[in-house]
C-alpha cells in the first residue's frame, strides 16, 4: 500500500500508462490517502454535490491518519531542514503527508520533488508516479 499524494491524484490523468497503473492500484486496494489529502482533493469539486460524492469515494480508501505523533515528526523532519538550509524547499502539508506515511510505514506515491527532498533527510521509500518532469 501507499499513501498518494494530492500530486499524484492531479497529474496522474496526463499520461495514459500512468493513470491505467494508478487506477489498477486503486482497484486493488493499493492507494490510500489521509484526511490532509482529501481536504486537497475536495477543494478540486465543481459544486456542493461534486464535493460530496468525492467525499464519499476518499472515504473508501484506507486511510493513514494524522496523529499529533504525525504533526511531532514532521516538525522534527522541518528542523533536520532547516539545518541544512533547505527548510522553505518543501511545502508544510508534504512534510505532514511524509510524516504520516512514515509512521504508518506505507511509501508515499506522488509526483513532487518535494518528497524526494523529504526522504534524503528521513531515508523514508517514496515513489514518483513518472519521472518528475515528464508528464
Amino acid at each position: 500500500m501507499e499513501l498518494a499524494d494530492t500530486s499524484a491524484w492531479t497529474n496522474r490523468h496526463r499520461d495514459p500508462a500512468v493513470e491505467a497503473d494508478f487506477d489498477a492500484r486503486l482497484l486493488a486496494d493499493e492507494i490510500a490517502t489521509s484526511p490532509i489529502v482529501t481536504m486537497e482533493l475536495l477543494w478540486t469539486a465543481r459544486d456542493a454535490e461534486d464535493l460530496r460524492k468525492l467525499r464519499e469515494e476518499l472515504s473508501a480508501l484506507p486511510q493513514v491518519e494524522i496523529t499529533a505523533q504525525v504533526w511531532e515528526r514532521a516538525f522534527e523532519v522541518w528542523q533536520a531542514l532547516a539545518e541544512r538550509g533547505r527548510h522553505r524547499q518543501v511545502s508544510r502539508v508534504d512534510l505532514v503527508v511524509a510524516a504520516a506515511a512514515e509512521l504508518a510505514g506505507v511509501p508515499v506515491c506522488h509526483y513532487d520533488a518535494d518528497f524526494e527532498a523529504i526522504a534524503e533527510v528521513t531515508g523514508q521509500p517514496q515513489r514518483a508516479i513518472a519521472v518528475l518532469g515528464t508528464i
